[in-house]
């Protein structure tokens, strides 16, 4: 899963702590790293400082103190509403549940490296194909490719309510430059635009990563992501604390837009619930790293009839008595694409073909 969120330049300084002091603790690496050929190119590489990040959220170069094109100031629109500065976005890649459940019951290190390889993949085609700017030509609006992006990566280990849940915040500066060398602002569009389909290509590398490593197969895709097959249910449910903590909030306020409106709410006034129903249950993460739940984890799982060792056994099992996946057909995905619109974009057959595989090949 992918949910891309927008930072503004007036929180650089809280982003920036938030990201290098607090979530650096949390998670496999104890640091952040920097990535995209545009972070090279102003000399950032190895661990994401504080000072650095907060230089680049504010827009301004780390090394320098120089002005980064326009700067990034708040201003007031035409009818009196604050207009805030976006000093970039964050990229949130997720693995599903089974896949944080395995290591966190087998404390392999393969899985988090293929979690990596999947999140990295997708980061190069972020920067192939969605590092764009905007520009004005004779009146017209152009939009030329940047010269690549500026990335600090974050990987974390646990959810909020302390379960193990393996996922990367990717910082993207808002800041790019054109072909002619001036810094203008990332065009954000395709990035928010296509998270679907960013989000289902970073879940097929992981299968075809997880699957070539340990020999596991996959339960249905289920709008971009699957569960490896023969993860038992109790684990499953047992580490997804946070989930149901949402789930229990959104029903019950899609009941009470019911009895409200006098109707079901519509597919994109749901998917606003349950946005308001993720931010309003958000609780303040513990800051407990990894290495003190790990323990607590095992605890949890053992109280299940669980161990690393069986569950990985188990797994594998199902995936050696597992048929070869089957790989979609044209038809199939041009059946896919038809269903959704008469035209189509690169991202969109992306997305219908990572939704259709369950192993690319």
């Amino acid at each position: 899963m992918l949910r891309v969120t927008t930072l503004y330049a007036s929180s650089a300084r809280d982003s920036a702590r938030y990201y290098t002091r607090y979530l650096a603790q949390d998670g496999p690496e104890a640091e952040g790293a920097w990535l995209g050929r545009q972070a090279r190119a102003l000399g950032l590489d190895g661990t994401v400082e504080t000072d650095d990040l907060q230089a680049l959220l504010s827009g301004h170069d780390p090394s320098t103190g120089v002005q980064l094109g326009r700067a990034l100031v708040d201003r007031i629109g035409p009818k009196g509403k604050l207009i805030r500065a976006v000093a970039g976005f964050d990229a949130t890649f997720s693995a599903p549940k089974s896949v944080s459940i395995l290591w966190a019951l087998t404390g392999d290190a393969g899985l988090v490296e293929a979690h990596d390889v999947a999140v990295r993949a997708t980061l190069d085609y972020l920067e192939r194909h969605g590092a764009t700017t905007r520009v004005r030509v004779h009146e017209r609006r152009q939009f030329p490719d940047a010269n690549g992006l500026t990335m600090a990566v974050f990987q974390q280990g646990t959810s909020r309510e302390d379960d193990p849940q393996l996922h990367t915040h990717v910082v993207v500066s808002g800041k790019v430059t054109a072909p002619d060398g001036r810094w203008l602002a990332l065009d954000g569009r395709y990035l928010k635009k296509h998270q679907r389909a960013l989000g289902g290509f970073y879940q097929s590398v992981l299968r075809a990563e997880l699957a070539r490593r340990y020999g596991v197969t996959w339960e249905p895709i289920v709008n971009g992501q699957a569960e490896i097959a023969g993860t038992p249910p109790e684990l499953l449910a047992a580490f997804s604390k946070r989930t149901a903590q949402v789930e229990a909030l959104l029903e019950g306020r899609v009941e009470a837009f019911r009895e409200r409106e006098g109707r079901d709410p519509t597919r994109w006034e749901r998917a606003a619930i349950a946005r308001e129903a993720a931010e309003d249950s958000r609780a303040t993460k513990s800051g407990a790293p990894v290495a003190d739940l790990t323990d607590g984890w095992r605890q949890e799982a053992r109280a299940l009839g669980w161990t690393g060792e069986r569950l990985i056994e188990q797994v594998r099992t199902v995936g050696r008595d597992a048929p070869a996946p089957e790989q979609p057909t044209v038809a199939a995905v041009l059946d896919a694409l038809s269903a959704g619109g008469s035209t189509w974009t690169r991202a969109d057959v992306l997305r219908v073909i990572c939704d259709l595989s369950p192993v690319l090949a």
